[in-house]
């Protein structure tokens, strides 16, 4: 075990199976006590994209990690408002004394130096990379630019190395995730379908319940 904290970014518009999934996988593969899922208040990548109000994501998370050991909610970016960035969030968890280990899907670390101080961002805090497994004869290897390649390290970590969430290294974790993403979910609620082999149950009820992503066209 360590005393790491796994971060999990993300809109959460909504919170889906696959975003459980992914956070469940990283606990276990990295042996983490928790891993908290940090719902933004608005993407820095997309801020002219509409989505639902805060406390609507926030509470469809808090109601999908109930009952599941090692799954938290993290509200730092939402207390802030606007747009926050990567970098700061986490600078401002290792000011609390939390060592975070920030969780990226292959796609987004392609694109990572698009994103605001990411040179720092790479030196300074460890990345875990979720990939899918390997098909075979299937393609999969990302096309991760030089700063990523530079500081991959395989798991487990050598003797005498620092401890996860010192920093600068980024590690690959290779689960099986559920095909499912939010654009997904909320054109089939759009559409009028049945979601609920997509996202929690207690998702799926709040979702009916406050009738969301209905009324609108899928963004």
């Amino acid at each position: 075990m360590t005393g790491a904290l796994g971060i999990l970014g993300g809109t959460f518009d909504p919170v889906h199976r696959g975003h459980l999934a992914l956070a469940l996988a990283a606990r276990d593969a990295l042996g983490l006590t928790k891993v908290a899922l940090l719902p933004s208040s608005v993407p820095p990548h997309k801020p002219d994209r509409r989505i639902a109000p805060a406390y609507e994501r926030l509470e469809m998370l808090f109601l999908a990690v109930e009952g599941r050991p090692g799954l938290t909610v993290a509200t730092d970016e939402l207390r802030r408002g606007g747009m926050c960035f990567t970098i700061d969030t986490l600078r401002s968890l290792r000011s609390a004394g939390i060592a975070p280990v920030f969780l990226v899907g292959g796609d987004a670390l392609a694109e990572i130096e698009t994103w605001r101080e990411y040179a720092a961002l790479l030196a300074e805090f460890d990345l875990a990379v979720v990939e899918r497994r390997p098909v075979a004869g299937v393609e999969t290897e990302a096309p991760w630019p030089g700063s990523v390649r530079a500081r991959l390290t395989p798991l487990p970590f050598s003797d005498g190395a620092p401890h996860l969430g010192a920093g600068g290294r980024i590690v690959r974790l290779a689960v099986e995730l559920p095909a499912v993403s939010s654009r997904q979910v909320r054109a089939r609620l759009a559409a009028g379908a049945n979601v609920d082999e997509l996202v929690p149950d207690r998702v799926a009820r709040y979702i009916q319940l406050r009738r969301l992503y209905r009324q609108e066209a899928a963004r």
